[in-house]
């Protein structure tokens, strides 16, 4: 038995009564290798096709795993391998209400938003331990690398593949565009940027033909979805999912942020400061461009030659062991 299973097995036990007091926000559809899932002060449980999950659950996935989520709004997500994602605010009944932020600690989620991305977008977020993720009706990839990580620089990445994301962080803010992919990471200390290219690492799963067939046929039937649960919350209004208390105060406070930052504030930079720096940043663009395109270009020198220094080490340690055994 693997580590993994071992963790697996000694973790299974959850307590079903809590579950069922709280209506769910959505179910997991597909689930291939180990994967858990754990609920806030709760006991894991292994993941299961047609399982439920809730508000502040955390499904973290392992080596060679995937699980597909169908959140209630319509929304397909796709936990990729090594993974772990909270649903930490969820609340889906088809009103003004409706808000969604999830928590990728680690790995790489595949999202397509359902009616709260398409109707709600404000109230959307994919957050990282660095930055903030919004959309405009959207099928993005985010990732975020931990320090080591082979496939690439630490950090945080958005890759959009329709409609468009905005990836922001106490430096600053960028835009992403389909077949665009944008990099923060801290230890940087510079806002997020375009990257040249695509990383290699975003690449399709191996059942996400399955994935986006399923978020096809969910996309085309959005506003009957959200229509349905309109009706369905009236007649069993128990079944209306609320955020969670220690969660609510920060979507309550973001439009009073955003009308705060809309009134002229006498310590705001003039119109000339402003301009100053958005120049420098546009001359500064093409050099960034140029440093990116020499970082991606000497990645893959390096992993061309891996196989050669492989075997060059190889050689040597079979010629030690030949001259030991002649000694």
């Amino acid at each position: 038995m693997g580590a993994a299973a071992a963790l697996l097995a000694g973790m299974l036990a959850v307590s079903c009564a809590l579950a069922q007091d709280r209506p769910a926000a959505g179910k997991l559809d597909f689930v291939e290798g180990d994967a858990l899932v754990e609920p806030q002060g709760g006991t894991a449980r292994i993941a299961k096709p047609g399982d439920a999950v809730y508000q502040s659950d955390t499904i973290t996935t392992f080596a060679s795993a995937e699980v597909h989520v169908s959140m209630a709004d319509g929304a397909e997500l796709a936990v990729r391998e090594n993974s772990k994602v909270t649903i930490t605010v969820y609340v889906a009944n088809g009103d003004d209400d409706d808000q969604s932020l999830l928590d990728l600690a680690r790995g790489s989620l595949r999202a397509v938003t359902g009616w709260i991305g398409k109707y709600r977008r404000s109230n959307y977020q994919v957050r990282t331990p660095m930055v903030t993720i919004g959309v405009r009706g959207t099928d993005h990839e985010t990732t975020h690398l931990l320090p080591g990580d082979p496939r690439g620089e630490p950090g945080s990445y958005d890759k959009v593949n329709e409609g468009s994301t905005v990836m922001q962080s106490d430096l600053g803010t960028v835009e992403v565009t389909p077949n665009r992919a944008a990099h923060f990471d801290a230890a940087q200390k510079a806002a997020p940027r375009l990257l040249q290219s695509v990383p290699a690492f975003f690449k399709p799963g191996r059942h996400e033909d399955r994935f986006v067939q399923r978020a096809r046929e969910s996309v085309r039937t959005l506003d009957t979805q959200r229509e349905s649960r309109r009706q369905f919350i009236q007649k069993h209004p128990e079944s209306r999912l609320r955020p969670a208390a220690s969660l609510d105060r920060r979507f309550q406070e973001r439009p009073a942020l955003q009308e705060k930052a809309a009134r002229p504030d006498l310590r705001s930079p003039t119109p000339s400061k402003t301009e100053a720096v958005q120049k420098r940043a546009e001359r500064a663009a093409p050099l960034r461009e140029r440093v990116e395109k020499k970082r991606e270009e000497r990645r893959e020198r390096l992993q061309k030659k891996a196989p050669e220094r492989k075997s060059v080490e190889k050689k040597a340690l079979e010629r030690r062991r030949f001259e030991k055994k002649r000694e």
